[in-house]
């Protein structure tokens, strides 16, 4: 639980910090260092500018920066200016960018220089001024600011905000579409970031070490947030090195990361040295760590992965708590939610059948809000009183949740409904594979062909029939792929998730291998 215990409003939590530890570290980055006390400095100072500007209480203000400490001073000053920061993602560019910025209808954007471009020729009535963090840019048409002059203001007062107060809108990854605005007050935003002190135990000697961009749900409530909440601090990255990786955690003398499946993999696949275990991490936590090197990877670096399941509405959702660990599973429901696994009738499934995972809040304000400017989306989404994350799984009969697929991401093939998750797991096993992506194509009879697209790791070459071989002997006669692409890299969002929907349209290419037309025939059993 927070070491928090008055309003949960996030400029309140920022004071105190600063009143109780101001001289103390709290961001330690490439981009200079900030004490607590630097922090609010820099965000009242930045809110000053803001209100010069004319930005009012609950108006958006989008933030496309790096993760840096101009990042960090940017995102609280439009906190303590009771704004609602919008982060965008740094990749985004031309309709993806403009679709955010026009939902979102951001008043005000603070933007790299080198980005800044990518603004011109998109209509963004309501954009009125652009912020630029480092060398001047001229944007035809649309007023511009220097930000290290909102730094040069005399830092303003916090303006007062509730807990109901809208904080920020966080836009989905939009793997599978057009991405919705996930609208969070000061409480539910802060729930998900209070969580994970219990899930970590967490205090004021802990470290993060963060290398995943900042406007990601990970880093902003898993690592920064939780480290403001605890009273620690956070070593922030750029992001991933893998050659860097070790000797920066050594050096910033950090206790947890986040990582993706991705970064498990590469990790275990360095050869082993002596001063694997030499660090100060005590766990670290995510999602699809390979379960076949799992327990061998924490044997051979000291520390626990802790597999858990959330989402950019939900924050965490279960994880594994009170040192309750299943193999398998993404761990118990946070004590700020409540979790059940419905069928299509919306009914309780019992433990060990598979349905949709649904949650609601434990307490007021726990969990995002609705969709901004959807109210379709979100009475679907909230319908019969729960929110449905459109996953798929199951409890087990010790209340752990086994996550089995997005239930988007399902293919049906024959009559039967294949897990992409599973494949993938699967062809991940294979040497030679660093990552792939499974997922439907048509096929020529009904339903769906399963098609994957698949990286080798370096140094490595796929070969295409073992490959297929391999499936074959890992999977069930109708999950076996039809279709194999090799591929140097997957499309993917900066939180490295596969944009399987840009797969799916590409479909079958030019160069992928079919299975049929190989003459490779998966046996009856």
């Amino acid at each position: 639980m927070s070491r928090y215990e008055g309003e949960w409003v996030l400029s309140r939590i920022l004071q105190d910090r600063a009143d109780r530890m101001g001289d103390k570290a709290f961001i330690v980055a490439d981009s200079g260092d900030l004490t607590y006390a630097d922090t609010i400095d820099r965000a009242g100072r930045v809110a000053a500018g803001l209100q010069e500007l004319g930005v009012a209480p609950g108006d958006r203000v989008a933030t496309m920066l790096p993760p840096t400490t101009d990042y960090i001073s940017a995102w609280f000053g439009t906190s303590w200016a009771g704004a609602v920061d919008v982060p965008i993602n740094n990749e985004f560019k031309g309709e993806f960018l403009r679709h955010l910025l026009a939902d979102s209808g951001a008043k005000v954007m603070v933007c790299q220089d080198r980005w800044v471009s990518r603004l011109e020729q998109l209509d963004l009535p309501n954009l009125e001024t652009v912020i630029v963090v480092g060398d001047t840019v001229d944007l035809p048409g649309r007023q511009s600011a220097d930000f290290a002059e909102m730094l040069a203001f005399d830092p303003a007062p916090a303006v007062p905000r509730t807990e109901r107060d809208l904080v920020y809108i966080m836009y989905t990854s939009g793997t599978t579409g057009p991405s919705k605005g996930v609208m969070h007050g000061n409480r539910s935003a802060l729930w998900n970031s209070a969580a994970w002190i219990d899930i970590l135990d967490l205090g004021p000697d802990d470290r993060a070490y963060s290398m995943f961009p900042l406007f990601h749900v990970t880093a902003r409530s898993a690592i920064v947030g939780s480290s403001l909440m605890a009273g620690g601090s956070v070593a922030l990255r750029s992001g991933f090195s893998l050659s860097g990786f070790w000797e920066d955690v050594r050096e910033t003398e950090s206790t947890f990361f986040a990582y993706m499946g991705a970064v498990i993999h590469l990790l275990y696949a360095q050869d082993p040295t002596p001063d694997d275990a030499a660090h100060s991490v005590r766990r670290a936590f995510g999602a699809a760590a390979p379960p076949e090197i799992a327990a061998d990877f924490e044997r051979r670096f000291g520390f626990p992965l802790l597999e858990v399941y959330g989402s950019t509405e939900l924050g965490v959702a279960t994880a594994p708590l009170g040192g309750r660990r299943k193999a398998g599973t993404m761990g118990l429901t946070c004590n700020h939610l409540h979790i059940e696994v419905h069928d299509e009738d919306d009914n309780l499934c019992p433990p060990g059948v598979e349905g949709e995972i649904v949650a609601r809040p434990a307490e007021a304000e726990a969990m995002f809000r609705s969709y901004w400017q959807r109210p379709e989306y979100s009475v679907e989404a909230f319908r019969n009183l729960w929110f449905h994350t459109g996953d798929g799984g199951y409890m087990d009969g010790d209340g752990f949740l086994v996550f089995t697929d997005r239930l988007k991401d399902s293919i049906r093939r024959r009559g039967e409904n294949i897990s992409s998750f599973e494949v993938e797991r699967a062809v991940q096993t294979h040497p030679d594979v660093l990552e792939c992506g499974a997922y439907a194509v048509p096929s020529e009879l009904t339903e769906d062909e399963v098609m994957i697209a698949v990286v080798a790791r370096d140094g490595h070459d796929v070969d295409v029939p073992q490959l297929f071989q391999h499936c074959i002997e890992q999977m069930p006669r109708f999950a076996v792929p039809r279709y194999i692409r090799l591929m140097d890299e997957l499309p993917k969002t900066p939180s490295q998730r596969i944009q399987k929907y840009k797969l799916r349209d590409q479909g079958v290419t030019e160069g992928t291998h079919d299975r049929e037309a190989l003459g490779i025939e998966v046996p009856r059993e």
